[in-house]
């Protein structure tokens, strides 16, 4: 599994459980609906840095390897390093909450390596 691949599943299962998790609370939505809700709802901009770092890997045909190690560094940074942020603390709750999440979660840690 490429870093790239595994990254996506690991937004497509946090970005499921959020959902399930949000309509929950505000009923059924439709695709659309959802949509709009994680591009524009606060709640769901924990998301970005993982967001952010599979735009950059896209963006990585015509890098320099300084430029593809910073982005690598920076994926492994954001799933396995010690700094505290709301996407760890986000994320952590969805690992233990959803055995897709974890899964997900531990191929990409895996996928960095």
């Amino acid at each position: 599994m490429t870093i790239r691949t595994a990254l996506v599943a690991l937004h497509r299962a946090l970005v499921e459980a959020e959902r399930r998790e949000h309509e929950k609370t505000l009923g059924r939505l439709s695709g659309g609906e959802f949509l709009q809700a994680l591009i524009s709802d606060p709640v769901f901009s924990w998301l970005t840095p993982l967001t952010t770092l599979i735009v950059r890997l896209d963006e990585l045909d015509d890098a320099t390897d300084a430029e593809r190690t910073a982005v690598l560094a920076a994926a492994r940074a954001l799933l396995s390093g010690t700094e505290d942020s709301e996407f760890r603390r986000r994320c952590a709750a969805l690992v233990q909450q959803s055995p897709d999440v974890a899964f997900a979660y531990g191929a990409a840690k895996t996928a960095l390596r």
